[in-house]
C-alpha cells in the first residue's frame, strides 16, 4: 500500500534476481551488496553501510546463522524446538513454509506439501498441525534475530510433531513462488519487497489448490501449446542449459490436483 509519494528503497544481500525485478516494477530503488554471509566482518560491515543510509536491515548474526545449516540444526536442537526431541524419518511427510518479516514479527505466508505428484499448495493440514508448523517456525526465526524479508523453511511432520530440517534466508526457489501466487494465495516476490522495505503486508489467503509438476527437458510440446491446456496457471520451460521446467494447474481439492498433474506429465513431459 503505497501511501506516500515518498521513493521506497530496499537493501538487498547478494541479490536474488527476482527482487530486484519486482522492485523494479514496484518503482522500489535498490541498495545492493554481495558479501559472504560467513565473512563476518565483511558482512557487518556493508549491513552497518546500509543501516547508516536509512534502510532496514538484518542483524549479521541472523544472516550467518541462517547462510549454515549445521548453525540452524544446533538452534532446533538445543532449544529443542521439536517435541520430545523428535527427529525426521526419511518416510515422514515433508513441507516448506514461507514466512514474512518486518520489524521481527514473522508471519507465515505460504505452507506447500511435497507429494508424490509435485508439490501441493496450500498443504492439506489440519487447523491445529498447521497452527504447530507456523508456531515452531516463527519461533526459530526469533531465536535467529532475523528482522526483515523473506524466509524459506523445511519441516518434516513426525507423529510427535513438526520437526525443522532446514531454514535459509530468501524467497523460495521456483515454482514455490508461481504455486501460491496461483492458488490464490500471497505474490511472494511483491509482499517481500514490501517487508524489505519495512511495510507490514496483509498476505492473501488461497482461494484454491494449485499443484507444480517440475518436468526435464526435452518437452513434447512447445511452452504456448502447455499454456493453452485446460487448467493451467502458469508455465516455465526448460532452460537453455537443459535445466527442467515446470507447470502449475489449480484445483478444488487435493485429489483433483494429483490427477491433474499426472494427466500433463503424460501430455508434455518425454518420459511419462
Amino acid at each position: 500500500m503505497n501511501e506516500h509519494n515518498d521513493v521506497r528503497r530496499i537493501f538487498l544481500l547478494n541479490p536474488d534476481q527476482r527482487l530486484v525485478r519486482e522492485a523494479a516494477r514496484a518503482g522500489v530503488q535498490v541498495r545492493a551488496a554481495r558479501v559472504d554471509a560467513h565473512d563476518e566482518p565483511a558482512l557487518r560491515a556493508s549491513l552497518a553501510e546500509a543501516a547508516e543510509a536509512g534502510l532496514c536491515v538484518n542483524p549479521a548474526r541472523a544472516l550467518s546463522v541462517l547462510a549454515a545449516p549445521a548453525a540452524v540444526a544446533r538452534l532446533v536442537r538445543d532449544n529443542r524446538l521439536s517435541l520430545g526431541g523428535a527427529e525426521a524419518a526419511p518416510d515422514d511427510p515433508r513441507l516448506t513454509v514461507e514466512t514474512l518479516s518486518v520489524h521481527g514479527m514473522h508471519q507465515a505466508v505460504a505452507i506447500t506439501a511435497h507429494t508424490p505428484y509435485g508439490l501441493l499448495h496450500p498443504a492439506p493440514l489440519t487447523d491445529d498441525t498447521a497452527a504447530e508448523v507456523r508456531a515452531v517456525v516463527t519461533a526459530l526465526l526469533d531465536l535467529t534475530g532475523y528482522q526483515y524479508g523473506p524466509a524459506h523453511t523445511s519441516v518434516a511432520l513426525t507423529p510427535r510433531g513438526p520437526v525443522i530440517t532446514g531454514c535459509r534466508e530468501g524467497l523460495a526457489d521456483d515454482p514455490v513462488p508461481d504455486l501460491v501466487k496461483a492458488a490464490g494465495g500471497c505474490d511472494l516476490a511483491a509482499a517481500a519487497v514490501d517487508v524489505l522495505s519495512g511495510q507490514l503486508v496483509d498476505a492473501a489467503r488461497p482461494r484454491r489448490f494449485a499443484a507444480a509438476a517440475v518436468l526435464d527437458a526435452p518437452w513434447r510440446l512447445e511452452t504456448a501449446e502447455v499454456g493453452v491446456l485446460p487448467h493451467v496457471r502458469h508455465v516455465s520451460p526448460p532452460d537453455a542449459g537443459g535445466g527442467p521446467g515446470h507447470v502449475v494447474v489449480h484445483a478444488d481439492s487435493p485429489e483433483v490436483a494429483a490427477q491433474r498433474v499426472r494427466s500433463l506429465r503424460g501430455l508434455v513431459a518425454e518420459e511419462g
